[in-house]
């Protein structure tokens, strides 16, 4: 593999992970956090009444009966399915069967297009040919087990992509796929190759972890779509599963301001930070509530709570790095990047903008410095071959 001249880069040995690639890129979204900050919070002002927010009375005028959620046969096979992995080297172990399933993946003979707003059944994923990494997760953990494999559901924490929704806004994209161990290692199906990265902080999660997500997935889907009770009732689902996570009563608070709920929508967000005191799209969910409701004094104690934590985050330093990168302002850039690298030296993506910013800057050995930092950090082929395209760029641009 070509690497920056006198990097003295080694090439990076690449084994035991098995990458799928999607049709197309995209980050799988999970739930739409707004970064906050880690610091004390005010005390809460509000009582909060838990039952109250499941019931969903407040939108609906009665509460909503537990057998009227949701439950989707979410890792169910069709028997056409079924059929198809009987087919699939029928005389080989349960890990080189698995092996050959995602060899027809890769050769297309079953075809995933991504769509981030379809999280979907495992059948439904197969059948539709579509979804999102949830959806395909759901797929292939379903498929392997088929096979008689072993195969969990693996969170990945990809770091934050940041994006503008408005002033001060952002949102977060988490990452799942699918993981299956044995005697001879770990093998990682995964259906985004460029949102992975084995260096990555991740972790297996239960089924029932999964299936939270999950339904919390296609309630903020049937949010979006305009269908209010289909999306309660999957989000309330969600925190039947997972009562505990943070997340899932931070995404009803959301669904609750969405319905013009605040009193709802308030609760939802303490509930949420009592559970994880540092939970960011709670703290900024709150700021924007209270300052729409006109109560400075608490809007500015958790927006100055955010500000500071987004201050010190290395991945939003990082995301005004490259805003000022993009319109020409070397200098601005280069120090966000100090400033990013002093809090997080180990993220690839750091070095290499800041490889290019220095280019810019006609500091050619700082440059190289930091592309070889990154060729040595970003040991995925696929990044590393995105690197190299840029490079080539680059010299091309100089000729």
């Amino acid at each position: 593999m070509k690497t920056p001249e006198n990097s003295g880069l080694k090439r990076l040995r690449w084994s035991q992970v098995l990458f799928v690639r999607a049709t197309r890129f995209g980050a799988c979204l999970l739930s739409m956090l707004l970064w906050g900050c880690s610091s004390t919070l005010p005390a809460p002002e509000a009582a909060i009444d838990p039952n109250w927010l499941l019931s969903g009375e407040v939108l609906f005028a009665e509460p909503v009966a537990p057998e009227m959620l949701p439950d989707d046969d979410i890792l169910g096979l069709e028997p056409e399915i079924r059929r198809y992995l009987a087919q699939i080297a029928p005389d080989e172990s349960p890990q080189q069967r698995l092996v050959a399933l995602v060899h027809a993946f890769e050769n297309r003979d079953f075809t995933v297009q991504y769509q981030a707003d379809r999280t979907l059944t495992a059948s439904e994923t197969y059948t539709q040919q579509q979804g999102n990494c949830m959806a395909f997760t759901v797929m292939m953990v379903a498929m392997a087990r088929e096979l008689g494999a072993e195969a969990h559901f693996n969170q990945v924490e990809v770091p934050p992509v940041w994006g503008h929704e408005e002033a001060q806004t952002f949102v977060v994209y988490r990452h799942i796929n699918m993981v299956s161990e044995t005697s001879r290692g770990r093998r990682v199906v995964d259906f985004n190759l460029a949102a992975y990265d084995p260096v990555y902080d991740q972790q297996k999660i239960s089924d029932a972890e999964a299936f939270g997500q999950y339904y919390s997935n296609r309630g903020i889907e049937w949010m979006q779509r305009g269908d209010m009770r289909q999306a309660f009732l999957y989000l309330r689902k969600a925190l039947a599963l997972r009562p505990e996570s943070a997340d899932l009563w931070a995404n009803l608070g959301a669904f609750y301001s969405r319905n013009q709920q605040p009193e709802a929508a308030e609760q939802s967000y303490l509930q949420a930070l009592r559970l994880q005191e540092d939970h960011n799209i709670a703290i900024s969910n709150l700021e924007r509530l209270y300052r729409k409701q006109q109560r400075f004094a608490l809007a500015d104690q958790y927006a100055e709570k955010a500000r500071f934590h987004r201050q010190r985050n290395p991945y939003y330093l990082y995301y005004q790095a490259r805003n000022a990168y993009e319109h020409g302002d070397y200098k601005n850039a280069k120090r966000q990047l100090k400033r990013a690298l002093w809090r997080h030296e180990n993220d690839h993506r750091f070095h290499f903008l800041l490889g290019l910013t220095n280019f810019k800057l006609g500091e050619i050995e700082d440059s190289l410095e930091h592309f070889s930092a990154a060729f040595s950090l970003a040991n995925n082929p696929g990044t590393q071959q995105a690197y190299n395209r840029k490079l080539e760029y680059l010299r091309n641009q100089q000729q």
